[in-house]
């Protein structure tokens, strides 16, 4: 009776093993109708450009970027997210794992300041991010933390400085690693309010542009905050 007992405990362990591996298998092979319904995608904005950054080898993930229009409409980020995120699994259809940072600009990506950042996981796929309302930017300005929706003008101010800081754009690109599967708006952002120039940058910068290095770190700094306000927080 033992032996009989501990061979059909083996048994159950293998169909619940193997039955694990056919609905992980399942979800993996998720048709795209599922994992990206019509309505979801309602309203995306058409002509983004997407940018693979990593193609998933070594156990992480699939990293894009998508540089959408300036000025996006806070409704339309969930569906460009989902959008963009149908368009790289064509790509990569085994990925388990598939995240696209999302920008406004050619300039905001570089400066890593994101609308969005649109992840499938695990057969789920949520968007997170946003543009804060006024409320929300008047709320954290009280807290001497200025807020700044960029204009034109702005885009080419950082646009600038950036690329007077040669390692800038690299430093900010790993900063947003920690928005990976994020999900749960929980993530500690104050740390992402600040953005450390270092001097000679700052004031190589500035002078090309004819502004005062404080007024240029400053505009800088309330873009950031701008974008990082909603990061991690589901849309």
């Amino acid at each position: 009776m033992d032996k009989k007992f501990i061979i059909l405990a083996l048994l159950a362990a293998v169909c619940a093993g193997g039955l694990a591996v056919f609905q992980s298998r399942a979800k993996l092979s998720a048709p795209a109708a599922d994992l990206f319904p019509a309505e979801k995608l309602e309203g995306q904005v058409q002509g983004t450009r997407i940018t693979v950054k990593e193609d998933g080898s070594g156990g992480r993930p699939v990293l894009a970027t998508a540089i959408t229009s300036f000025g996006i409409k806070p409704e339309l980020v969930s569906p460009t997210g989902y959008g963009v995120l149908k368009t790289v699994r064509r790509s990569y259809p085994k990925a388990d794992w598939i995240s696209v940072f999302i920008a406004e600009d050619s300039a905001m990506e570089a400066a890593s300041n994101w609308v969005g950042v649109a992840e499938m996981r695990g057969g789920k796929v949520i968007v997170t991010g946003g543009i804060p309302n006024k409320a929300q930017i008047d709320s954290l300005g009280k807290l001497s933390q200025p807020f700044h929706r960029p204009t034109q003008a702005d885009l080419k101010a950082v646009a600038t400085l950036f690329d007077s800081a040669g390692s800038l754009t690299a430093e900010r690109w790993d900063v947003s690693q920690s928005l990976l599967g994020s999900g749960s708006g929980r993530i500690d952002k104050s740390r992402f309010f600040s953005l450390d120039v270092e001097t000679p940058a700052l004031h190589a910068a500035a002078k090309s542009l004819g502004m005062d290095p404080k007024q240029l770190q400053s505009l800088a700094q309330g873009v950031t905050r701008f974008y990082w306000s909603k990061a991690g927080d589901p849309l």
